[in-house]
């Protein structure tokens, strides 16, 4: 079952490289020790890879995900002198890092502004080595990783480039504010804050129906009606994350628990691209949305992103149960 006029987020991956702007993507560490700071700058740089959530409508985003990245940041050396007496002489070399979302990142669509605690800086090669008045300093990242989360509030903007036929371009760019602490030994701190940003370009289909259609090689095929016959429409199909040619099976029914008929409905592999909404009714009309506590997961309408399987909990209190997508 389908219906006219929402709009759908489209959901893209993509490759971010770091900005090459003054005053960005710069490391600020500082090392302490008994009180006595040294403060070092190291140059970032590298390629990210991430996932977006745009809505092609409003030119807004509502998640940012970083899926992996390659950093690698330049070499320092810190002196602290307390007078004549070397406190610490420190090298900081061969630094390598990832940066990555804990789970899934949100973003308020009408500022762009996300939480960067959600994302996550990893150390996992190069070395801090040398000497301090407390011991010798020898730490190894690829023998003990070293993780940091970012800081306060980060931010996506969009700007449209370009527009040609179903395809907008955007320029993307993200600042992520970082900032955390890890001690190297007793008395012994490395402090780091830093603004990432990063900065690439994007294309979304201004419909993205359309857009699947048109990969799809069936570009004139409508929203409502079922190109090869098999009982899905396209916009279901489409919503629910497979190609045109999939033959998914809907409704498979599942009597795991007794005396209850559960159903399952199993998204395609890039999982939901579009809210599907759940219903149902007991005579064919007068259609009302499910109770989001008899589906697994209780959300309804499913949102875009899920890829578990939609469980729908019957008890045989309806007799009717239908998917709904609301055409972009």
């Amino acid at each position: 079952m389908l219906a006219g006029g929402a709009i759908a987020q489209v959901r893209v991956n993509t490759v971010l490289a770091l900005s090459d702007s003054p005053d960005v993507n710069v490391l600020n560490v500082t090392l302490s020790a008994l009180g006595i700071e040294d403060q070092e700058e190291s140059e970032l740089s590298g390629t990210v890879n991430a996932i977006l959530a745009i809505d092609p409508a409003t030119d807004e985003v509502s998640e940012f995900t970083l899926s992996s990245g390659d950093l690698t940041a330049s070499d320092m050396s810190f002196s602290l002198e307390l007078g004549p007496i070397s406190v610490a002489d420190v090298d900081l070399s061969g630094i390598r890092a990832t940066i990555a979302t804990s789970l899934q990142g949100p973003v308020i669509p009408g500022s762009g502004q996300f939480d960067a605690s959600l994302h996550q800086v990893t150390l996992y090669e190069g070395a801090i080595a040398g000497s301090a008045i407390t011991g010798e300093i020898d730490e190894n990242f690829t023998e003990s990783p070293v993780t940091g989360s970012g800081a306060g509030t980060g931010t996506v903007t969009l700007s449209r480039a370009a527009v040609e036929g179903n395809i907008v371009t955007y320029d993307v760019l993200v600042v992520l504010p970082l900032e955390f602490s890890s001690p190297i030994q007793d008395g012994v701190d490395v402090i780091v804050n830093s603004t990432v940003q990063m900065e690439g370009a994007i294309e979304v289909p201004l419909d993205p129906y359309l857009g699947w259609a048109e990969l799809n090689g069936i570009p004139d095929a409508p929203f409502e009606e079922d190109h090869d016959g098999d009982g899905v429409p396209n916009g279901l199909l489409w919503a629910l994350g497979y190609n045109a040619n999939d033959r998914p099976s809907l409704f498979t029914p599942d009597l795991f628990i007794p005396g209850q008929v559960d159903l399952i409905v199993t998204p395609g592999p890039v999982g939901i691209r579009a809210p599907v909404f759940v219903e149902g009714n007991f005579d064919e009309e007068g259609w009302t949305l499910l109770d989001p506590f008899l589906l697994l997961g209780f959300e309804n309408p499913v949102p875009v992103g899920e890829d578990w399987p939609i469980v729908i909990f019957l008890s045989g209190d309806r007799n009717f149960v239908r998917l709904r997508v609301e055409k972009p």
